[in-house]
């Protein structure tokens, strides 16, 4: 399977959420044997609504993790739309996220995905790497810094998802709790215009619960600024990523 085949199953010429995938990571898919990777099991989401057009999920979970509640999700009727928006590094370069497990699993669950029979108007279900900001706590010179943030721009507007009859979103997380500052940014928009905000957990033995999404502080919005704006390595070919400047010696 080529690159453009593999990005076709993930973001379907027949869903209106195809927009939004970001071809980042299928763009670096060469179609080889990937390495052994523990791939993990196939979570449960019995509790989350049906598919029937008028709720929305949003992931942030990790990233494998992600992908595997995707295709959960697909296969009651959502349609899973990976917005990774990390490069992986060049070969023998050590990377802040690892995100060739991702590309892998992508690659691995494509002709699963592409056997679920999803209907054209099938409500999204939207994929993030949970730990897109961070990766590794002390990378070391010379690392691929690919740490990604989410944009409002990465996910279709509050009247968008209105028109098309969307009237509650579910973020799914690790754990509950407010979430990640960039989302969150998103979330409250959507919330502000009138769609509800769910919240459930993997771990969780019920049904989603309501969300009220806070306010960014001040100090909150201009630390979410600097990272993006000084700290994030932006990749000429799209998405992020780059390479972290070797100290000088003298």
């Amino acid at each position: 399977m080529d690159k453009q085949n593999l990005f076709q199953i993930w973001a379907s010429d027949d869903s209106p959420w195809s927009d939004w995938a970001k071809p980042v990571l299928f763009a670096h898919w060469t179609g080889a044997e990937p390495p052994a990777w523990d791939a993990p099991p196939e979570p449960d989401v019995a509790h989350l609504p049906p598919a029937d057009g008028s709720s929305g999920v949003v992931v942030d979970l990790e990233g494998l993790q992600s992908i595997a509640v995707g295709i959960a999700l697909a296969k009651r009727g959502y349609r899973p739309v990976p917005l990774f928006n990390a490069c992986p590094p060049p070969a023998g370069v050590p990377a802040v996220v690892d995100v060739w497990p991702m590309l892998w699993a992508l690659a691995a669950k494509a002709p699963e995905l592409a056997a679920i029979p999803l209907a054209a108007d099938a409500p999204p279900a939207f994929l993030l790497e949970a730990g897109r900001r961070w990766g590794a706590s002390r990378p070391p010179e010379g690392s691929f810094d690919n740490r990604s943030v989410s944009f409002v721009t990465d996910f279709p507007s509050a009247n968008l998802l209105l028109s098309r009859g969307i009237q509650r979103a579910i973020l799914v997380q690790a754990a509950a709790g407010q979430p990640q500052e960039d989302l969150a940014h998103t979330l409250r928009r959507w919330q502000q215009a009138g769609i509800a905000i769910d919240q459930w957990t993997l771990a969780s033995p019920s049904a989603p619960i309501p969300l009220t999404i806070r306010r960014p502080t001040l100090l909150g919005w201009l630390g979410f600024r600097l990272l993006t704006m000084l700290r994030l390595q932006r990749n000429p070919l799209g998405g992020f990523g780059g390479l972290l400047p070797e100290a000088a010696t003298g």
